[in-house]
């Protein structure tokens, strides 16, 4: 089991479709829509997250929703850590847009496990420290993580990748920054040396998701090349 939750989960569970999606959802991405198979995806998350990741769905998403952040950059941290499948772009939509679609499609699902739900209040500010300690996890892997997704042929390329990232944790919150920045390196395979590794799993510590960095789903080597 994944220790992924709230928006993270979401993007795990559009990178590697045929061992995270169901059969209705692979369907409805070939035969309808993208947009829709998300928002399937999205209300699954109430069964198949533990409580109470799942509700923190709608928290990420508000949070996002809410901030100064261009649509550009929402779609870059979107697709950094999701399959090329589920791109706006391709359905000339922006990443406002999807967001809000998957909130509802969450909330709808929430309030039909409980009538009574009510959604998480906002979370407080990112402490500044936490938030300095993201940025310079991010900076140890940066030239890389850019080069890994500005040079290449497929998936597309992701130009400002990295800036984009930091946005998110100056901006809006240092937690679903760091969140957001492990389902991209998971997703690119990025190879993680033993020092980043160690100061991952250290924030992770901080955050009180240590297993999020360990449950092996990082590209970890003995020495970087």
């Amino acid at each position: 089991m994944t220790a992924e939750f709230g928006l993270s989960w979401l993007s795990m569970q559009c990178d590697g479709l045929e061992q995270t999606l169901t059969v209705a959802e692979l369907d409805c991405l070939v035969e309808s829509s993208r947009k829709g198979a998300l928002l399937m995806i999205a209300a699954r998350s109430v069964t198949d997250v533990p409580a109470p990741g799942h509700t923190l769905l709608g928290r990420d998403v508000r949070r996002l929703l809410e901030s100064p952040l261009d649509d550009a950059v929402l779609r870059m941290v979107w697709v950094g850590g999701a399959d090329s499948a589920f791109d706006p772009d391709w359905d000339k939509e922006s990443m406002r847009d999807w967001l809000a679609g998957i909130e509802a499609a969450w909330l709808d699902a929430e309030r039909l496990a409980d009538p009574g739900f009510v959604p998480p209040p906002p979370a407080p500010p990112s402490d500044p420290g936490l938030r300095a300690a993201v940025l310079e996890a991010i900076d140890g892997v940066a030239p890389r993580l850019a080069a890994a997704t500005e040079n290449r042929v497929w998936p597309p390329t992701i130009p400002g990748l990295v800036p984009a990232l930091t946005e998110v944790v100056e901006s809006v919150d240092a937690d679903l920054g760091f969140r957001l920045f492990l389902r991209v390196l998971k997703a690119s395979a990025l190879p993680v040396g033993p020092r980043d590794h160690q100061a991952f799993l250290a924030v992770g510590e901080r955050f009180g998701y240590p297993d999020l960095v360990e449950e092996g789903y990082l590209h970890v080597v003995p020495a970087v090349p």
